[in-house]
Formats: structure tokens, C-alpha cells, sequence
């Protein structure tokens, strides 16, 4: 070997090296959410009876044609089949099972039907449980509590998941439903919240009904929560309650707190911050995931479920630490999407990822089943991008075999360069830009690929209109649900406010608006 020849090798190997220090590590994380599994499902079932078996919208004996369910993968107007989810686990197994890091379940395992018992949901509970277990033997699963979770108490659902946490994680889940993951040697932590403690009694999502193609979903989740928040730690928090009246009293002269332990159920809001200020002290990457998000549903004109005192308060605790969270991780809406968060000077400083759900029914707009997978450098915890793999739900049941495929990739679909804040501002800013495509992209993948024919009834127009675009970007851009109202009812608002992209907003939205009557005229 030549001396130019050793020096080239050389040269080959420090620039190897080089990038292995500077990138370090590829590791690949799962995040499913919203599964909703219905053991009473059944393909002989009808939607009138959210796809149960029962006599409602039968006709001599046989359900009627225009109710009749016909799929073992599901139907867009009900909650999980066994089949559907088994197929979406051993999707997962397959398309990157051993070489994953870990899973995160961010909640809503259980169905919407509240007339299920308790016994029934814990074993539904176990089922899914033991099926995880089973087929990622050697990775953790992170769960995450959702609404539709809370009939169980903390002590049931510790019980069945200790062998995914660690002790550290079980000390606070078993009292209070949150808990944390330090990876200490790779310098990553990941924070689980309990959001069923911020959820909002006045929005009418505690005990609404919600009617869906003829079926009905009874949600009761927040009364059945606050009977087990009282059951659990009534007498707790009163001492507590008794005794911080007592500091408040000594340090006012006797006048009492308006910012009581009724602003922090279970502390959580004191433990949230404890561990921020910990993590930023030994320099970790934090994740933060949750079931609710804070913001609104971009589908449902609006809706919100998180009380306004706990929205506001997430979003100045992840503005004072953006420096430190890595990412936010979601689920709930059952859409797929994204949100931006900004600082008080109108600067784009962290980013949410809200992932669809697995069921294919939701009760104002459905979509087709959906399984993320994460790409992220574990060294440092950098996000580098996501393949969205979906189900084709009448494929599936037309054929009989459930074949998941990719969607997309993120970086690939939207061009991007990277997954950050600045980014992915930039990207709803396309949203307004009737020269860009990005938002036509946005808006197939929100709802996972859905058939055009029945994205068409529930849909807010398509995305040539100028309104559903408007809807879509201030829901992403505006995470507080006052700055969303006020995007929607002025454009001057949106333009005027501190963290909006261009005046090619207004422009375009008119633009869109008007192409879009003209199609329809046609």
C-alpha cells in the first residue's frame, strides 16, 4: 500500500468517525395511541348499536343492510375489533420490532361505550397488556392514562404495568397516575402526565352524548375520575389542603390562597416543574407525553378539554424550559397533526407531534387506523423523523387481511431539513401559500389517508377551502384556545399577532376561497 493510498484510508476513517461522535447512535421508537378496544365489537353487529350484536335496528331478526357492520378490521363508525389491533401489534413486530428502544402508549385503551363494567375493562386492560408484552419481550412499554382509562384506579393499572416501570416511576403512578423515565446513561428523560387531572367539567366533554352516523357515545370519564381522585385521596388532600391554609395564613396575616391545591390536584404541577428544573441541571433531553393535548381539535371547530388555568400553565412551563424538551408527544384527537409553541415575544420555540389514533371511530370524524414510528439519535434524544404507517380499513376488510403500509415519512412528505421549531412554523406558514401544496398534504394525512367519499361528509370543505385551511392553521399556531378563537373571527388579528408568518396569509385565504367556489360552480 502506497502512502497516498494510507493516507486517503485514513482520511476515510476520521471522517467515519467524525460523524459517528457528531450524530452518534440511530434508535427507533413506536408511539401508538387511542386503541379503544371493544370486545363486544362484532362484524354481525350494527352501527345504530356501535357495532354490537343487539336487537336496536334489526328487522325480522336480521340487521338491516344500511346498519349492518360486514368488517372483522372494524368500521369508521365504532371502536377497535381484536383483529384490528392484534394486526396493528404484529405490524409493529414486523416492520421494526427488536431493534426499537421502547413504545409509548399515550392512552385511551379502553372503548367510549360507558355501558361496559369495570370487570370487563380490566380485563380488556389485561388483554392489551399481556399482547404488548408478548411481542416486544425485551423493550419497555410507556403508558400514558387517557380518559377512557380512569374507571380503574392507579393501584389496578400499577399492578399490571410494574413490570414496564421502573421503582421510581411506580412510587408516584401508583398515587397519582404520572411518573418519569430517567435513561441516565444516555441522557434522555421522558416525563408522563396525568392529564385527566386538567380536563375541563365546563366543556361538556365530561358527560356528553355525541351522535355518529346513528350511534351514540356516552362519556362519563370526568365524573367516574373525580369519584376515584376522591375515593383515593380525599382524606390525603384535605391535610394537605388544611396545611398549606395554614402556611398561607402565617405568611398573609390570616387571608387565605386563591391559588389553592384545587390549581395543582395531586401536585402534579409541582412535581412537573421539580423534574424540568432537575433535567435541565444535569443537561438531559426531556420528552414530555401526554394523552389530552393542550389547544383545541382542529377537526371540531374548536373544542378544548383542558381547563384555561392548566392550558396557560403548560404552555409557560414548556416556553421556560423549550431550551430542554426535546419534543412533546400526544394523542386524543385521534388525527394526525401538529403543534407549534412560541415565546412570549411571538418566537417559535417547541414543537408537539399529536399522533392518530388506532381506532378508526371518533364521534365527530373518523379516520383510517395509524402506527408511528420514530427515528431519533440516542445519544441526545434529537427527534430526526417519523414514518406514519396506516391500514386502508375497507381494503382490509374487502380482502380479509390487514396490510399496513407506509403513509409517508416527515421530512420526505413536507420537505423538510429537520424537525424543530422553525421548521415546523414554516411549514404551517406553507399552509397560506396557494403556491405550495403542503397544506393539501396536511389535510389527506390529517385524517390517515381516509376515502375521499366519506371524507367528503365529515370534512370541513376540503383543502382547497379557504376556511378549513383557516381552521387547521390557527388550531396548529395557536395552542392557547383564546389566541385560536381570536385567529379565526379576525384575519387582522392573525396578521397583527406576534407570531404570525406573513401578510400572504390574508391573500391567500381569499385566493382559496375563491377557487374554490369556482370548482364547485363547475
Amino acid at each position: 500500500m502506497c502512502p497516498c493510498q494510507l493516507k486517503m484510508m485514513i482520511r476515510v476513517y476520521l471522517v467515519l468517525l467524525s460523524s459517528y461522535l457528531v450524530h452518534g447512535k440511530i434508535g427507533y421508537f413506536w408511539h401508538i395511541t387511542d386503541i379503544h378496544y371493544d370486545p363486544k365489537y362484532s362484524s354481525q353487529g350494527n352501527t345504530g348499536s356501535i357495532c354490537w350484536n343487539t336487537r336496536t335496528n334489526v328487522d325480522n331478526g336480521r340487521v338491516r343492510p344500511d346498519r349492518r357492520v360486514g368488517g372483522i378490521y372494524g368500521n369508521y363508525s365504532c371502536d377497535s375489533p381484536w383483529a384490528l389491533i392484534e394486526s396493528a401489534v404484529q405490524a409493529m413486530k414486523s416492520k421494526q420490532g427488536e431493534g426499537i428502544e421502547f413504545v409509548l402508549w399515550t392512552g385511551d385503551a379502553l372503548t367510549h361505550a360507558a355501558e361496559m363494567s369495570e370487570e370487563l375493562r380490566l380485563q380488556s386492560l389485561q388483554n392489551l397488556t399481556d399482547l404488548l408484552s408478548h411481542t416486544f419481550t425485551s423493550q419497555f412499554v410507556f403508558p400514558a392514562l387517557g380518559h377512557e382509562d380512569v374507571s380503574l384506579n392507579f393501584a389496578q393499572t400499577s399492578r399490571m404495568w410494574k413490570h414496564w416501570l421502573p421503582n421510581e416511576a411506580l412510587q408516584t403512578f401508583d398515587k397519582s397516575g404520572f411518573y418519569t423515565f430517567e435513561q441516565k446513561s444516555k441522557k434522555y428523560r421522558i416525563i408522563f402526565l396525568n392529564t385527566n387531572l386538567w380536563l375541563d367539567v365546563g366543556t361538556g366533554v365530561d358527560n356528553r352524548v355525541q351522535h355518529n352516523h346513528g350511534q351514540y357515545y356516552q362519556y362519563q370519564y370526568q365524573y367516574q375520575y373525580q369519584n376515584q381522585y376522591s375515593q383515593q385521596n380525599q382524606h390525603q388532600q384535605q391535610q394537605q389542603q388544611q396545611q398549606q391554609q395554614q402556611q398561607q395564613q402565617h405568611r398573609t396575616g390570616g387571608t387565605s390562597s386563591t391559588d389553592d391545591n384545587s390549581n395543582d390536584p395531586h401536585n402534579q404541577w409541582s412535581w412537573f416543574e421539580s423534574i424540568l428544573r432537575a433535567a435541565r441541571g444535569k443537561r438531559e433531553t426531556v420528552y414530555v407525553v401526554g394523552h389530552t393535548p393542550p389547544g383545541v381539535d382542529e377537526r371540531a371547530s374548536g373544542a378544548r378539554q383542558l381547563k384555561d388555568y392548566h392550558n396557560k400553565k403548560y404552555l409557560k412551563l414548556i416556553r421556560q424550559y423549550a431550551d430542554i424538551i426535546g419534543g412533546q408527544f400526544f394523542g386524543h384527537w385521534h388525527s394526525d397533526t401538529f403543534r407549534t409553541i412560541y415565546s412570549d415575544s411571538g418566537v417559535p420555540v417547541s414543537w408537539m407531534m399529536i399522533a392518530p389514533s388506532i381506532t378508526p371511530g371518533r364521534p365527530n370524524s373518523p379516520n383510517n387506523p395509524g402506527l408511528r414510528l420514530y427515528k431519533f439519535e440516542t445519544s441526545t434524544g434529537q427527534i430526526l423523523d417519523y414514518t406514519q404507517y396506516y391500514l386502508d380499513l375497507p381494503k382490509a376488510n374487502s380482502i380479509g387481511r390487514a396490510n399496513w403500509v407506509v403513509e409517508y415519512s416527515l421530512l420526505d412528505y413536507y420537505d423538510l431539513k429537520e424537525i424543530t421549531a422553525r421548521s415546523l412554523h414554516d411549514l404551517a406558514d406553507r399552509f397560506t401559500q396557494t403556491t405550495d401544496n403542503a397544506f393539501v398534504r396536511y389535510y389527506a394525512a390529517n385524517t390517515v389517508s381516509l376515502p375521499r367519499e366519506v371524507e367528503e361528509i365529515w370534512g370541513c370543505g376540503g383543502a382547497l377551502n379557504g376556511a378549513c385551511a383557516l381552521q387547521h392553521y390557527c388550531a396548529v399556531t395557536r395552542v392557547n384556545p383564546d389566541s385560536y378563537n381570536n385567529c379565526l373571527s379576525s384575519y387582522a388579528y392573525a396578521l397583527a399577532a406576534a407570531c404570525s408568518p406573513s401578510p400572504r396569509f390574508y391573500i391567500a385565504l381569499h385566493v382559496l376561497t375563491i377557487f374554490s367556489c369556482l370548482l364547485r360552480i363547475r
